[in-house]
Order: structure tokens, then sequence, then C-alpha cells
């Protein structure tokens, strides 16, 4: 690109991808985007597929630095020690190795500097700038990061943490499994057994072959392995069978990861396709934006096993918007009629016998958005599912990268669809799974 005439279309361009304080490579090509003339439409379309690349490439380490930063959070307890151990202390590790990947300006804006300093004084005394102390040394040391103040509520419930598997269904606050005894894991293992159930996992995804592989190795890689995990390609046109096929060849050929490919006919359908591929005993969900804690479908098939007359069982999810920069967990023990007003189930963290679906049918294909929540009402209509408060499962919302349902399709008549069907309040549905 030549440098310095004043004729020249692409000039603004230039200087505004070598201004010195243009912030960073997205910022800048923005900024050049903005000063394109007329007749560049080719170069802006180049452009703007360098922006979507990049983004792709910064997904997983703002996914990693969400959970962490979630987690950090969910074991903060009041007062907050200075000095972090345990668990906390590892995941403030991850926390600050997440932060170092990012742009300088974007870790910047997550981290709350002053914050730091408040909390470490001897830190303030010094100098030193608090996200440059915390990565260089503070992390290693312990020191609580700042801009966690928000913390989830509630503490452990008196009894100290659940060691067994009907101490955890008593508790109404959900945890992570390594907040609980470690005599927890061995109950469900033990509950599972030898042999446990066969689950097929229904996976349906069009077009997100950049961050498939996550989810399909959260599915694979569970320490009670499902039997079958079924990807359903919707009319992908990133090459998604062609990236499966060379990234996981083993488990293709040995028949734990099932490939469908299908035209385009959208996230009811997609699911449906899942459906009918199925041989399981037990049917688990997976968006492919989504995955799972290791343990989820041990969870989930030892509650079965041990409440036989439950048709389905729900764990908790949590919710990272890295849009709007928040984590939370969704859980909330049975009730209809609060299900009937708002979904709080998400089906990522929903399993269920496959009976079910073959007798009350699969997802209403004449729902563009809030499918799973119709399915989830229809399934447990007279049936209740078992809820089991221990988080499993991580819902993701990055609509700039992942092109989420949530903000491509209209809630206004499937939320009308529903309500006609089911009843209800006013509000907006709730828990609104990712289209795929």
């Amino acid at each position: 690109m030549t440098a310095g005439r004043d004729d020249d279309p692409l000039a603004p361009l230039g200087a505004a991808l070598r201004a010195p304080d243009g912030g960073d490579l997205a910022a800048r090509i923005e900024a050049g985007l903005a000063a394109l003339p007329e007749g560049q439409e080719a170069l802006g379309d180049v452009l703007r597929l360098i922006l979507l690349r990049r983004a792709e490439e910064d997904l997983a380490h703002r996914v990693a630095l969400q959970k962490s930063q979630a987690m950090l959070r969910h074991l903060r307890q009041a007062p907050p020690p200075q000095r972090l151990a345990g668990e906390a202390r590892g995941l403030s590790a991850l926390y600050a190795e997440a932060l170092r990947a990012l742009p300088e300006e974007t870790a910047a804006q997550l981290f709350d500097a002053d914050d730091y300093l408040a909390r470490h004084p001897d830190v303030a005394q010094a100098g030193v700038g608090g996200l440059a102390h915390y990565l260089a040394s503070g992390a290693a040391e312990g020191r609580r990061p700042g801009g966690l103040d928000t913390a989830l509520s509630g503490l452990d419930e008196a009894g100290g943490p659940p060691a067994t598997l009907p101490d955890l269904l008593a508790r109404q606050r959900p945890r992570f499994l390594f907040e609980c005894a470690p005599e927890l894991r061995a109950a469900l293992l033990a509950q599972v057994g030898r042999r446990p159930p066969r689950v097929s996992v229904v996976l349906p995804t069009r077009d997100r072959a950049h961050i498939l592989p996550r989810a399909v190795a959260s599915a694979l890689l569970q320490s009670v392995a499902p039997h079958e995990v079924i990807v359903v390609d919707d009319g992908s046109t990133d090459g998604t069978p062609e990236m499966l096929r060379a990234r996981f060849p083993e488990a293709l050929d040995e028949g734990r990861l099932r490939l469908v490919v299908q035209p385009p006919a959208g996230v009811a359908a997609a699911r449906n396709a899942g459906l009918a591929a199925a041989t399981g005993e037990l049917v688990a969900y997976l968006d492919s934006d989504n995955s799972w804690e290791p343990d989820h479908l041990l969870a989930a098939c030892s509650a079965l096993a041990a409440s036989p007359e439950h048709g389905a069982v729900y764990t908790a999810t949590a919710r990272h918007n890295l849009d709007a920069g928040w984590s939370d967990l969704l859980w909330a023990r049975w009730d209809r009629a609060a299900l009937v007003r708002e979904n709080y189930i998400d089906l990522n963290c929903f399993v269920h016998h496959r009976s079910l679906t073959e007798r009350l049918g699969g997802f209403d294909t004449g729902l563009t958005r809030l499918v799973d929540w119709e399915l989830i009402l229809r399934l447990t209509d007279g049936l209740p599912p078992l809820a089991v408060p221990l988080v499993t499962a991580h819902h993701v919302v990055a609509g700039p990268v992942l092109g989420n349902i949530t903000a491509r399709e209209p809630l206004g008549p499937n939320l009308a669809r529903i309500r006609a069907r089911f009843g209800g309040g006013p509000r907006d549905g709730g828990a609104d799974g990712g289209p795929r």
C-alpha cells in the first residue's frame, strides 16, 4: 500500500492501520472500513473476514477467562481473604493465563486495577500497576484479583460439603463437584455401577467448525463415556464434516462419534434427526457452542439410577455472556408452575429416557426459538424430573462470533405458540438455548 499520495483512494485505510494510537488490530480495521471509498467492496469483504477470523481465534481465550472468573466469584466467601488457597488459587492462575492471552486493552477492561490496588496497599505503595503486578507475580502469590466483588448468593448450608447423593439432592444451592466432599464422586460411581446405561448425545451444528471440537471433546471425554455422540450437520458450508473426520477419526471409526449430514432445516429438525438416529437408553443434549464438565453424565446417570421412577433429570448450568461480560448459574428446584412461566432448565443439562420422546414426540418444528423449553414442558407434564444441584454444563453466548439464536430469531411468535399450548404469564421464556 503506497503512503503519502493524496489521490490514492486507499490512503485513509493505510493511515488508519498505521496510526500509532489507533487501538488494537480490530479497532484499526474497523476504522479502515469506515474510511473505504465506494467501489472497494471486495477489499471491505476481505477486511470483514479478517475481523471474523480474529474473533473466532479469540473466542477460546474469552471462554476460559469468563469461566475462571465465574468460578472465582462462586468460591468467594465473606469476609474475603486477600490471599487465595487451594482450588481458588488454581483458578486464579488460570484467570491470569487467560488475561495474558488477550490483547492488553481487553485485559485491562476485564480487570479492576483500582480494586486490586485497594486490596493490596503494598503494591500501590510500590507504584506498580495493578494488572501488571497481578500478571507478573500477584497470581502466583495467591493475591485476590480485582473486580470480583459480586459473589453468588448463599454459602454452604449447615452440615459441610455434601458427601452422598441424597445429601446433595437435599441442598438448595448449586455447586461444582470440586466443592463437594471427595466421597460424593465415589458414591456417584458406585450408584452407576460397572454397567452404566447407554447414553446417546445429540449435538446439532451449522457452520461452527471453529468451536465444535471443544463441545465434541467434552462429550467424548466424559467419565461415564456416552454410547454415541451424534453430530447432526444442518447444512454447514464451512467444512464441518471434513474437520470432524480429520480431528476425530478413531471415534468415528469406532462408532463413538456419528455424523449425520442433512440440508439446512433448522434447529428443531436437526435435533429430531439426532433423536431418530439415537440408540441409547438415555438421551443427552449438547449445543456446539457449549461444553460439559467431565462428570456431567456421571451425575445424570447416577441420579436416574437411584430414582428410576423419574423419566428425566436436570443439573445446573453456568451461563457465560461474553458480549456483556457476566456469568451466572441457572438452576431452581422443580416447580411446574414456575417452569410454565419461565424456563429455568437449560437443554444442555437435561437428560431423559429415550422412550419419552418416542412416546410424546421430539422437537416442535413450528418453532424457530424456545424449542428446548417447549420440549421440556411436554416431557415433564405429569412426570416431574429429578433436580440435581450440581453445575455440570457451560452455556456460552457470543453473538458476533457464534450467531446465537437469541440474536437471530424473533421471540414474539415463538413465545405466543408456547403460551397458547401451555398457558403461563407474560415473562419472556427465560433460558433460551443457543441454536446449535
